[in-house]
């Protein structure tokens, strides 16, 4: 009996743990959270999916109103693998992670990355980038700023998206989106010369792309995506995952 015992105790203790349940994604923004107006979605899909055209690099975001028993770190590492960031080969993707009721947050690299956005970098980012917008309860800004601050790390080059001519809501996404890359060119200024590693002539090479967003900020009934179309997604532009999902437990977690 004790024998018996022992090897279903032993069986317990060593039973694979609960596959942890992934959410479809909408996108390069889901927030199950509703922690973001509509208007401030697209326009950070507007400017994920410009990065993307631009750097080629996959920076998603995902929030949920409860880990549900899950660890912070479990559910984001199963998402990013999930969802397939990043290319097949390089492995080219991120995903930041918020958990409103737990106060927690993560930030997830795929092997590609790694390099460029290392675990004490995307620490920094939590700590003095959004943890102090969340604290304010500025969640919106926080977002915004961190999705802002993992590409200035990264590098890379925000591009142009094409006009299709299917109507959608537009909520002046692209002047809101011009705001922010006049942002991310404050916050790449004042990184100046020095230590710019991953940013190399980015601060040029995005006026192009300020210039057109002027242009066509008076434009509307239309919808910007990339070169891959839609995908599915309600958001402002979805060229689709590159299917990598070439993840192992790269990044950094914190809280609020």
């Amino acid at each position: 009996m004790s024998t018996l015992l022992g090897l279903l105790a032993a069986a317990v203790l060593f039973a694979a743990p609960p596959e942890v349940q992934v959410p479809a994604n909408d996108g390069w923004v889901t927030d199950l959270a509703g922690l973001l107006s509509a208007q401030q979605e697209e326009q950070l899909e507007l400017l994920m999916e410009s990065y993307k055209q631009g750097s080629g690099h996959e920076i998603a975001l995902l929030t949920v109103p409860s880990l549900e028993g899950e660890t912070i770190e479990g559910l984001a590492l199963a998402v990013a693998r999930s969802w397939g960031l990043g290319d097949e080969e390089t492995h080219n993707g991120a995903l930041l992670v918020v958990a409103q009721a737990e106060r927690r947050l993560r930030i997830e690299v795929g092997r590609g990355l790694e390099g460029a956005l290392p675990d004490v970098v995307c620490g920094r980012i939590i700590s003095h980038v959004i943890t102090p917008a969340f604290k304010g309860g500025d969640y919106a800004g926080g977002i915004e700023q961190g999705i802002v601050a993992m590409h200035s790390a990264i590098g890379g080059d925000y591009g142009p998206l094409e006009r299709t001519s299917r109507s959608r809501r537009t909520g002046g996404g692209l002047s809101g989106l011009i705001m922010i890359a006049i942002f991310a060119l404050m916050m790449l200024g004042r990184r100046g010369g020095g230590g710019g590693r991953g940013v190399r002539g980015r601060s040029d090479s995005i006026w192009p792309w300020l210039v057109m967003g002027s242009m066509m900020s008076g434009r509307r009934g239309h919808s910007w995506s990339g070169g891959g179309g839609f995908g599915g997604s309600r958001g402002g532009g979805f060229s689709g995952f590159g299917g990598g999902g070439g993840f192992s437990g790269g990044g950094a977690s914190g809280g609020w």
